[in-house]
């Protein structure tokens, strides 16, 4: 089942750009902007290549990411892999399109469904809630002052109990896709946010947001593995992890 779901948004995408690649070469032909019709197989090929490079196919995974699935470290490392490779393989794609008169509103299309997706979503979705339960600003902030460590630099979702108004929320970051292409930013802003109104301090914090960026998106290929983590939990004493959450008393 997990193989199928996989194959069923390969095969989807694969449809969508032979389709839209197809349209974009019959209208250029139709204008006399190509004289020649490019084959059935070329355009197959092009939606092939496409497929492969912006849609997740653990089969392209380097093999020192998957060496690392044998080690103590590294959690789901195959998965934030590639989206980081699909993510640089959708700006490419879209470049490149975008520089073809024939295939310039393909590449548009593609680059602010990036945008979108990474920018416009997680925000939008925040606010969708902060209306919902009627948060403010003020609260939102003060919400992420009690966040625990693994959250801090997540995309919050402001939630309220109904019945006794205590705040809550929804790690939203931690079901995104695309959370490795954007946490980097939002630790930044954090960082930044958090800092003081002196211009040193700003840029200190700024300094600080772009190492503790750059460790968390690191973080999944050096972390302890769950099998290591809950080991070492049990085994680090006072019935706590080593992020200070109680597993027993």
């Amino acid at each position: 089942m997990y193989v199928m779901e996989d194959d069923f948004w390969k095969i989807s995408n694969f449809i969508m750009e032979n389709y839209r690649y197809g349209n974009a070469y019959k209208r250029a032909f139709d204008k006399g902007l190509i004289k020649k019709m490019p084959s059935i197989r070329e355009i197959k090929e092009k939606a092939a290549d496409i497929v492969r490079n912006t849609v997740p196919n653990y089969e392209y995974v380097p093999e020192w990411i998957r060496t690392l699935r044998r080690f103590p470290v590294g959690n789901f490392v195959s998965f934030p892999a590639e989206i980081l490779r699909t993510g640089t393989g959708i700006v490419q794609q879209s470049i490149k399109e975008i520089n073809d008169p024939i295939l310039r509103t393909i590449g548009m299309k593609r680059l602010a469904g990036l945008a979108v997706t990474t920018a416009v979503v997680p925000a939008a979705t925040v606010e969708m809630f902060k209306t919902i339960y009627d948060y403010t600003e003020d609260e939102l902030a003060a919400l992420k002052r009690f966040l625990p460590s693994w959250s801090k630099n997540s995309t919050i979702l402001p939630m309220r109990d109904e019945e006794t108004g205590d705040l809550k929320y929804i790690d939203f970051s931690h079901g995104f896709a695309y959370d490795t292409l954007i946490r980097p930013v939002q630790t930044i802003l954090n960082a930044v946010a958090a800092g003081e109104t002196n211009e040193d301090a700003l840029m200190t914090s700024f300094v600080k947001g772009i190492a503790t960026s750059t460790a968390e998106l690191g973080q999944p290929f050096i972390a302890e593995s769950i099998w290591t983590e809950a080991f070492l939990d049990v085994l680090r004493g006072g019935g706590k992890t080593k992020d200070g959450k109680i597993l027993y008393t």
